[in-house]
């Protein structure tokens, strides 16, 4: 991570906007909308942010690493299935290993298919040879069910990607801290969040395509 004072990256937004806006006269140093247009870019940085970190490819993004969290075991079936809250501020789980686990689980949520199958008894859970890790969601926060592991003492290890924010210094100088190798992509996707609040549809869909190509995002296909 690299520490970035937010009125530079302002600046850098809109360079590139005047730089490719095709609807003239829609982000003016005059604006009369509530925000002004550095207030406006400002705003959206954070956003821009999360969704590129949230749709970058893991080998893009470099997440925080916890080790040897300890874990709530409960026995069913004859295994044991791990409970673990999740941290606050976590928008993206990259990996999670048991200490007895032979490889990195495969993560899916409680709306996939494979998790009404983590019940059962027989083979098609998972186990130290081929873990799964569920992200379950309630009132209470996000945690992680994790089948399966032979013991109730393991320890669990995992990485996430943390929310980002803007901070404040005691100077009143504002920064965040930002992947220096995805910079690029979340300037142009502020761009893009930028000329969609203003409406700038056509500028906003080719600035979306640049921040998704630096980020290594494939774009959704149409059918």
């Amino acid at each position: 991570m690299k520490k970035y004072a937010v009125s530079d990256l302002v600046k850098e937004v809109k360079v590139l906007l005047d730089r490719n806006q095709e609807s003239s006269g829609l982000l003016t140093p005059d604006d009369t909308d509530t925000l002004s247009q550095a207030e406006l870019i400002k705003s959206k940085i954070v956003d821009a942010a999360s969704i590129i970190l949230s749709d970058a490819p893991v080998d893009m993004v470099d997440g925080i690493k916890l080790d040897n969290i300890r874990v709530s075991w409960a026995s069913k079936n004859n295994a044991y299935v791990g409970t673990v809250y999740m941290p606050a501020d976590m928008i993206r789980l990259l990996s999670v290993r048991a200490s007895d686990w032979n490889r990195n689980a495969e993560i899916i949520t409680e709306n996939d298919e494979a998790y009404k199958y983590q019940g059962c008894k027989y083979g098609v859970r998972g186990n130290p040879d081929r873990p799964i890790a569920a992200i379950i969601h309630t009132n209470g926060g996000r945690y992680l069910e994790l089948y399966t592991s032979k013991s109730n003492s393991v320890t669990v290890d995992f990485t996430y990607v943390a929310q980002p924010e803007i901070i404040t210094e005691s100077s009143g100088a504002e920064y965040i801290n930002l992947q220096s190798n995805l910079k690029g992509a979340i300037l142009y996707m502020a761009g893009y969040l930028t000329c969609v609040s203003m409406g700038d549809t056509d500028t906003a869909a080719g600035l979306l395509g640049v921040a998704r190509k630096l980020a290594h995002i494939v774009e959704p296909t149409t059918s």
